[in-house]
């Protein structure tokens, strides 16, 4: 790798991007990303975990803060893709709330693994143009590769829990929003709880990202870590996937916890697929896909009946749609038109964004904003739920409930319980 970077010195004088691939044997990505000393790692795999990407560094940034200009991101995004490198992409993702500080971001990561089906290769994208300087501080960079990685396995002790909101604000909060959708102002809002753990120690991520797979069967693994802050999670909801004008995504809402026997299993997910307040709530979200999603495209199809999508803590009603976008309808498009959906905003979504921003005691960031990769015609984006953020000795772990006509508070609260179960089972 190192020879090939000094070669690369005379090539980037004439094209701004170049990317070095080298097939090697596999090794433990989150294993490669624990043992580097780099401020910027991230970490992605699918949901059967046949695909995984590791990176480390920055070879090139997009970044904002405030209000989203969702075209101009995109457009930046897409003038550093070359046919030459189709395995060149973009890693990143935006906030909920498209107004937060810190919107968005998205890497080029300098140095990366590709694993496919068993098979990897390790990368280097070079972005020009770079000084001899530069050039020596990323064979500098390669050279403090360790040259064993292990990820082992440590206790995670936590002594202290805050929930936030409380149990007496959460069900404040819910009366009002079922008083407001008694009167019509809303359909549904979806309510978040943040429930902070303290630790001991200072908390590894990636060791607890390498529990959290193990727990966590059917769903995209993802973390993200720029400084101090890790954001990570396995989330089972796919907001969409482009490949050419080819859309798929899917509505993921209505929930219900795991049997303790496989009698009661059963009989969990009959009376899931029979409840009336789980059908509307579902209803909303295919709704809203079908209005919204559809009007990009030339047609889309979806099940007349929702499935059942049943992971390790939980059951969910399930509804997948595919599509054929129209011509000159973009990625940016897609984005904006889907998110949030009323699986994490609400509906109306401008009124429920409001009120979300007005009782929710504490900023989203990332957890169920868009999450995923871009490259030169295809872009993948989950829906950032199940997920957490890691700092120091904190353990910050998100998850919301959808409040519609029915809903009981205390039922909504022991929904967010069997949510963040994965996480508490990994600490237990």
């Amino acid at each position: 790798m190192a020879q090939e970077i000094s070669s690369a010195r005379a090539l980037l004088r004439r094209p701004p991007v170049y990317r070095i691939e080298i097939k090697i044997k596999p090794i433990d990505p989150l294993a490669w990303l624990a043992a580097q000393d780099n401020a910027v790692k991230i970490y992605g795999a699918n949901q059967d975990d046949s695909a995984a990407i590791a990176g480390i560094g920055e070879a090139a940034c997009v970044r904002g803060s405030g209000r989203v200009n969702y075209p101009s991101v995109f457009r930046n995004l897409r003038k550093y893709l070359r046919p030459q490198y189709p395995y060149l992409q973009w890693y990143g993702g935006f906030c909920f709330d498209d107004r937060a500080p810190g919107s968005f971001r998205f890497v080029l990561p300098r140095f990366e693994l590709a694993r496919d089906r068993g098979k990897m290769i390790f990368c280097c994208n070079l972005i020009g143009p770079l000084s001899p300087a530069a050039f020596g501080r990323i064979i500098r960079d390669l050279d403090r590769f360790p040259e064993k990685a292990s990820l082992k396995n440590s206790a995670l002790k936590a002594v202290l829990r805050r929930d936030n909101p409380s149990s007496k604000q959460w069900e404040k909060n819910i009366r009002g929003v079922l008083s407001a959708i008694e009167r019509g102002k809303y359909h549904k809002v979806v309510l978040a709880r943040k429930t902070i753990l303290t630790f001991v120690d200072i908390l590894n991520p990636w060791v607890m990202l390498k529990r959290l797979r193990k727990v966590t069967l059917n769903s995209y693994h993802f973390c993200f870590q720029f400084g101090p802050s890790v954001f990570l999670g396995a989330s089972p909801e796919r907001l969409y996937k482009r490949q050419g004008r080819r859309v798929l995504s899917e509505a993921v809402a209505g929930t219900c916890r795991r049997g303790r026997t496989s009698a009661e299993d059963r009989r969990l997910k009959i009376a899931l697929a029979r409840s009336p307040k789980n059908a509307h709530e579902h209803a909303l979200v295919v709704g809203s896909i079908q209005e919204n999603l559809g009007g990009l495209c030339q047609r889309l199809d979806h099940a007349v009946r929702p499935g059942v999508l049943s992971l390790g803590n939980g059951h969910h009603l399930l509804t997948k749609f595919e599509g054929q976008l129209k011509d000159g309808v973009k990625d940016e498009d897609v984005l904006q038109c889907l998110h949030p959906t009323p699986a994490l905003g609400g509906s109306p979504k401008e009124k429920a964004m409001a009120v979300i921003r007005a009782l929710e005691p504490f900023d989203r960031g990332w957890y169920g904003g868009p999450l995923g990769y871009v490259g030169l015609d295809w872009a993948e984006f989950v829906v950032g739920i199940r997920s957490a953020l890691v700092k120091g000795k904190q353990l910050s772990v998100y998850a919301g409930a959808g409040i519609v006509e029915g809903s009981e508070p205390q039922a909504e609260w022991q929904e967010i319980e069997n949510k963040i179960g994965n996480f508490i089972k990994i600490i237990a």
